[in-house]
């Protein structure tokens, strides 16, 4: 097993750094795309659950609502963002620049997801400090691989300072 991968004690079954299984914000405008990759993240067990946002607005209002802006919620539970890039009314660029300026919330890994990846989206995807891109359809496997390939959780001493 990965490095990155360690069987965790907890009933969730297996959990990525031995701490909990994470909790997937799903930002997607498509209702068949907002189906599928819930279903698909939800069958695997490093996933503890997945909320599911229409839009840029509702992901932003809610995380405003829920406090996010504190350290205290974050040691709850690891979050990682899962947004479309291209969506009405805030689309995946803004979300990411809005996350990524925050000096709380840009540690937050937050994955872009695109069915169309030309050279422009990913490098303007890459200068707004994405922290991963993917092709649609999202899946376990990426988000997966994502975590193995080195990526991993800030630790819960850090989001407590």
């Amino acid at each position: 097993m990965d490095k990155n991968m360690k069987q965790g004690k907890d009933a969730h079954g297996p959990t990525l750094n031995g701490g909990e299984p994470c909790r997937v914000f799903l930002v997607e405008d498509d209702l068949d795309d907002q189906a599928f990759s819930k279903r698909e993240l939800e069958s695997s067990p490093l996933v503890q659950e997945v909320k599911v946002f229409g839009n840029g607005e509702d992901l932003i209002s809610y995380m405003r609502a829920q406090g996010f802006q504190d350290h205290t919620v974050m040691c709850m539970t690891p979050t990682i963002i899962v947004v479309d890039l291209n969506m009405p009314k805030m689309d995946g660029f803004k979300i990411l620049e809005m996350l990524k300026s925050d000096l709380f919330l840009e540690e937050i890994p937050v994955v872009v997801v695109s069915g169309e990846l030309s050279y422009e989206t990913i490098r303007r995807a890459l200068d707004l400090r994405a922290d991963g891109i993917f092709r649609k359809p999202m899946s376990v496997d990426k988000i997966q691989s994502f975590f193995t390939r080195g990526w991993q959780w800030p630790t819960r001493e850090m989001w407590m300072s």
